[in-house]
């Protein structure tokens, strides 16, 4: 009765968007399968993939109950994030990047946050930089040209608050970069926000087709 329930009224909704990371998604996913905690759904974006990924996702969806998979034409992440966002079936919702991955207790220590805080709209941070020292530097959304360590980012996959909250701010903007930086700016008039120290989140730098990384190339 609890499976059920949980799979009913999940407490947060996870929003993983993806695009030709078949190679990679699988670890991403195993990363939530092993959360401490298993009151969460899984929605599974697929931003017009053209690598296979519709071939590997579909026959798993039985067998995992607590998935859902959406595709459509190529539309980016930001807006990948607000189709998700609107379909969660959760009061929390959250996300994940295709290439990176949870430690076993992210969501267990996030929804503990804010049930211990009951005033807190939205969390982030927490992250684990996994990659070479180099791949750390981003272009700053704020003074474009010039490199800002991503210690001092807010890293869009670790937002982790309220759906309404989202909701009422419109969701992320369609910008080509740091849309998150933007939807932060906007929802710190109105909202409560926290940054959170929990190491759990790992976020793998460098890859050679990643948003950060062909940002840097122009």
């Amino acid at each position: 009765m609890d499976e059920i329930r949980d799979l009913m009224t999940p407490a947060v909704s996870i929003i993983l968007p993806v695009y030709n990371r078949r190679h990679l998604i699988m670890r991403a996913i195993a990363s939530v399968e092993n959360q401490t905690t298993a009151n969460w759904e899984l929605l599974i974006i697929d931003d017009g993939s053209n690598d296979g990924l519709e071939e590997l996702i579909t026959p798993e969806l039985d067998l995992h109950p607590r998935w859902r998979y959406f595709k459509h034409r190529n539309r980016k992440l930001a807006a990948s994030r607000n189709i998700g966002i609107q379909a969660a079936l959760a009061p929390l919702v959250t996300f994940l990047d295709a290439d990176d991955e949870y430690l076993p207790t992210h969501l267990e220590l996030r929804l503990g946050f804010m049930q211990a805080h009951p005033g807190v709209d939205l969390i982030h941070g927490g992250v684990v930089l996994n990659g070479p020292e180099e791949s750390h530097w981003v272009e700053d959304a704020y003074h474009p040209g010039q490199l800002i360590h991503l210690s001092q980012c807010t890293i869009g996959a670790t937002l982790f608050g309220y759906k309404r909250v989202f909701l009422a701010a419109g969701g992320f903007k369609l910008l080509p970069y740091s849309a998150e930086s933007d939807l932060m700016e906007r929802l710190q008039k109105v909202h409560r926000i926290e940054r959170v120290d929990f190491p759990t989140y790992i976020y793998h730098t460098g890859l050679p087709d990643s948003i950060c990384t062909l940002r840097k190339r122009k």
